[in-house]
């Protein structure tokens, strides 16, 4: 699972060339939000050095600025054109992402009130 932070850059770690059929593809990164729907595309490219996984850095802003955080479902798609946002060729991988706000949630705590309690019978 991606979880991904608004606000920072980050890496995103996956294994899309376990299953390509292209050389050198682009990889065309598809999210679509469990709730509203939402979706939002943008084009990667590998930048790992080791042949176990792929990576590429990503400003989660850039994409994901005014999206709505909580789940997301990807698909991950490889592309012979860094500009084709077409959503077909072959899915290399799929899974789910998580967004999280900026700034993390911070609950309401009460402090006034009194935590004594009567009981009968004890």
């Amino acid at each position: 699972m991606i979880h991904l932070t608004k606000g920072l850059t980050q890496n995103i770690y996956f294994t899309g060339t376990e299953k390509i059929t292209l050389t050198a593809p682009y990889f065309l990164f598809i999210f679509t939000n469990k709730i509203t729907k939402e979706l939002i595309k943008f084009m990667a490219t590998n930048t790992s050095t080791t042949l176990r996984y792929d990576k590429f850095s990503m400003v989660v802003n850039t994409s994901f600025s005014t999206a709505t955080t909580g789940f997301w479902e990807y698909e991950v798609r490889q592309k012979a054109s860094a500009v084709d946002l077409v959503i077909s060729g072959t899915i290399v991988e799929t899974g789910y992402m998580y967004l999280n706000p900026a700034t993390d949630f911070a609950p309401t705590e009460y402090t006034d009130q009194v935590n004594t309690f009567k009981t009968y019978n004890g």
